[in-house]
């Protein structure tokens, strides 16, 4: 149907969580524009139509900046008390599943696949550091570039919300970098630090106390979602792999420890 766009969903209960994620975030009032949700029936999902294009390198300070408050919102809000290595039941009921949850036992299957070109992290150093992960909540909702439409009139639209977790301030600004580099090749090393600024801005604008992103802990979380992405780009869904476009000079391994 015109103005119309249905997602169908490989079974009921995939549906619901997309919509339980939806509301939730809907459910924030923060900067996130989200597109109008028209039905919600059996395997489908149906929104308005939203015309426009997918973000691309020159959008990131823009985006980093969305995602800083909107990350700052959340734990303002409500993240104040979770904890990332346990689930986060919400005010109004929703679980935010933890931060290890099932990316520990995927990055080992990657892994020990040999389906990694040019991992950073050994097995036990990538389970170590999402094992370690501690401080403040934000959360993960796989901002890669698609899931961002730029109309012609400049709004941004946030769309997608098959996958919400508990995540580290920055790790979903890590997917950021890494899916627009294996979308569009390496990105200027500048262009990836200078984003954390407006990151971090964002975030502190909401407390003080939260501690900004560093380039290192970014790039422990780039190398993290290379391993959970690659076999994406062996697909075809994207062009490059990280390790193709990592900024130059880029330690890799026990190196870059927090």
């Amino acid at each position: 149907m015109t103005g119309q766009f249905v997602k169908r969903y490989s079974n009921e209960g995939a549906r619901r969580r997309a919509e339980e994620n939806y509301r939730w975030l809907a459910g924030l009032q923060s900067p996130l524009l989200l597109p109008q949700m028209r039905a919600a029936t059996g395997r489908d999902l149906c929104f308005e139509r939203i015309d426009g294009r997918h973000a691309d390198p020159g959008d990131l300070p823009m985006l980093a900046a969305l995602l800083g408050d909107v990350h700052g919102t959340a734990y303002s809000r409500q993240l104040r008390d979770a904890r990332l290595g346990q689930p986060f039941q919400t005010p109004d009921g929703h679980v935010l599943p933890s931060f290890p949850g099932g990316r520990v036992d995927a990055m080992a299957r990657e892994l020990e696949a040999g389906s990694v070109p040019g991992a950073g992290f050994t097995v036990a150093q990538a389970q170590r550091l999402l094992a370690d992960a501690d401080g403040p909540a934000a959360f993960y909702k796989d901002a890669n570039p698609r899931n961002f439409l730029i109309t012609p009139a400049g709004t941004l639209v946030t769309i997608d919300f098959d996958d919400l977790t508990l995540a580290p301030f920055g790790y979903d600004l890590a997917k950021l970098v890494v899916t627009l580099a294996m979308t569009h090749g390496p990105l200027p090393a500048a262009l990836t630090a200078a984003a954390l600024i407006p990151y971090n801005t964002a975030t502190a604008a909401h407390s003080g106390a939260l501690p900004g992103v560093t380039w290192d802990k970014l790039m422990n979380w780039a190398e993290i979602h290379h391993i959970l992405t690659s076999r994406y780009a062996a697909d075809g869904r994207y062009a490059h792999q990280w390790n193709e476009a990592r900024p130059p000079g880029q330690p890799t391994g026990e190196t870059i420890w927090p």
